[in-house]
């Protein structure tokens, strides 16, 4: 598995975690947490997506692993990297708007 596929899922994950989630916590708005999410896989699409297909989701990766679009060993890599990305995202989130 090539790394920089893996640090592309972690980072997207990591963007969508830390921006979408950041979105809600700071304005609580619907509307900010969709336009949040959707932002940050438009531009991580366009950006990156050539590398790794850019799933930044688990449950995606599982299914286009379950279609044999990938391998299932690629698959892991992926999801690894997705649950760490998602992980540190959430955690520097709650550093910096303080945890509830």
């Amino acid at each position: 598995m090539d790394s920089k596929k893996l640090i592309t899922e972690f980072i997207g994950t990591f963007a969508l975690i830390f921006i979408g989630a950041g979105a809600g916590a700071v304005s609580g708005s619907l509307v900010a947490v969709a336009l949040a999410h959707g932002l940050v896989i438009v531009a991580f699409a366009y950006s990156l997506g050539d590398i790794s297909g850019i799933h930044i989701n688990p449950a995606v990766t599982v299914g286009l692993a379950s279609g044999g679009k990938i391998s299932w060993g690629d698959a892991a890599g992926y999801i690894i990297a997705q649950l760490l990305g998602a992980v540190v995202g959430a955690l520097l989130l709650a550093v910096i708007i303080g945890f509830p």
